[in-house]
């Protein structure tokens, strides 16, 4: 039995993290942070066993505690939250027990976007896809180059002492299996505003490209760490190089623009299926990071898991999600029954 303290458990990727781990393995003994005691009494309500702490990301010394008394820490709250990475850390640092400590956190994709955003090249093209295997020293370069805007992910390059892989979701979509929260961002963001203003938009040319990947193996990916921390499986899978892309498959936003307004003129609740094109700053306007995401490129090669985890992702297609999607925004904003 292992002791494994999660963060976000009310979340999208927490709780569906929270899910997998309590279905596949509820020998083990979990620990799940949460701020809001209503969230808490509903996950408490689902999951028993689970032992809620409440308090927040800024709850350092709690955090630090917590940190102190397990084996797995998986910290799926927030990829930015640098105080609540430090408090982690400094958990880790004093721990006593001989066995090595894991962490895996989560990050972003985002990272990969960083070359659009500061040329400004939105709804722009790129050949480029990372790799996190036969790339994972650019990738690294890559942090470190942007350490200032990527703290988390360069503090967790600095560290030692305990074994740490970091995840970089791309476009997430899918319903979630969690207790309190099962909507993604991007895709259902973009489900939002072409329902609301009658239009689908892409940004500018709409041929910068994401990776994608279903809700349900991320949360696999996730949990195949946890197996194999448990199991004390050593090597790449942890450390500098234990960078993970979940990437499945690839699909621009000019082709997702219009499989939503596709959707969306089927179902009647959208004048054509034609897609506008949106300047950047039109699309920050519509919904926050817009321009980022819909308009840049994050196009991943996800090597890692699928070698060293086993990690074969089973969910639905994005493009098959995607009508799924428009329908749940669709009644979410009263405008289907």
């Amino acid at each position: 039995m292992s002791r494994i303290f999660l963060t976000g458990a009310s979340g999208y990727v927490g709780g569906d993290i929270l899910h997998l781990l309590q279905s596949k393995h509820p020998q083990h003994k979990c620990s799940v942070l949460l701020r809001d005691s209503a969230k808490a009494a509903a996950i408490s309500k689902v999951y028993p066993d689970v032992r809620v702490v409440l308090g927040d990301l800024d709850s350092a010394s709690l955090i630090e505690e917590e940190v102190r008394q397990s084996d797995i820490i998986i910290n799926a709250a927030s990829s930015g939250h640098i105080k609540c990475v430090e408090a982690i850390g400094r958990g880790l640092a004093s721990r006593t027990t001989p066995t090595p400590a894991h962490w895996i956190q989560i990050s972003g994709a985002s990272l990969l976007s960083i070359p659009d955003i500061v040329n400004g090249t939105f709804g722009e093209p790129t050949d480029k896809v990372y790799s996190d295997v036969d790339g994972v020293h650019e990738l690294q370069d890559l942090i470190r180059q942007n350490s200032s805007t990527r703290l988390v992910d360069n503090y967790l390059l600095g560290v030692s002492g305990y074994k740490t892989a970091v995840i970089f979701p791309p476009i997430i979509y899918g319903q979630g299996r969690g207790v309190t929260k099962q909507r993604s961002v991007q895709v259902p963001e973009l489900s939002r505003v072409t329902l609301q203003g009658r239009a689908a938009v892409q940004v500018g040319r709409g041929e910068s490209t994401w990776s994608n990947v279903h809700i349900s193996d991320l949360g696999d990916l996730f949990v195949k760490l946890v197996e194999k921390a448990v199991q004390g499986d050593e090597g790449d899978i942890w450390g500098q190089n234990g960078l993970y892309f979940p990437g499945n498959a690839m699909l621009n936003f000019k082709t997702i623009a219009q499989l939503v307004a596709n959707a969306a003129y089927d179902m009647k609740l959208v004048d054509s299926n034609e897609v506008n094109e949106v300047s950047a700053s039109e699309a920050d306007s519509l919904t926050a990071k817009g321009s980022v995401f819909w308009g840049t490129n994050a196009q991943q090669d996800s090597q890692r898991a699928r070698r060293l985890l086993g990690w074969a992702p089973q969910g639905l297609s994005l493009e098959e999600e995607i009508p799924t999607t428009v329908r749940v925004e669709a009644t979410s904003l009263g405008l289907l029954g």
